[in-house]
């Protein structure tokens, strides 16, 4: 399975914490009771993010599937754009007539300030539009 096309686990707390409760076909799971390792599982499609599990879990949803429901539930998109030196994120939300844009300024590229890969920017754009979900108190 290619891990890179999903959210990772912090992301997958965030959405959780933001009320992200599409279907995923994948979920996090602590694999062993003594660790903190959690590890991805394919599933059914269903909202993993409920707390009536004993072990902790949440859903796995897609980068894809992330910035569609930020974009369609929360009115705010996450593009991702190319640029020479790698890959930049922007985050914009619209509020009443008036917009807020935030632009990336940290990629993990040491030498050029650019995202290395393509999700890697959109994970950074999308955890930037969580924190801003959570400032927001939505």
């Amino acid at each position: 399975m290619n891990t890179e096309d999903y959210v990772s686990y912090p992301l997958a707390l965030a959405l959780k914490k933001a009320r992200f409760d599409e279907p995923c076909d994948h979920y996090w799971y602590k694999a062993y009771a003594n660790s903190d390792e959690m590890s991805m599982r394919q599933a059914s499609a269903d909202d993993f993010n409920s707390d009536d599990w004993d072990v902790p879990h949440c859903s796995a949803p897609t980068l894809a599937q992330a910035q569609k429901w930020l974009r369609e539930k929360k009115k705010i998109d996450v593009l991702v754009w190319n640029c020479a030196c790698g890959y930049g994120w922007e985050v914009s939300k619209a509020e009443n007539g008036t917009g807020l844009i935030l632009f990336d300024d940290k990629g993990d590229n040491k030498d050029s300030g650019c995202w290395t890969s393509y999700e890697s920017a959109l994970s950074a754009g999308i955890a930037e539009a969580l924190e801003l979900i959570e400032k927001e108190g939505e």
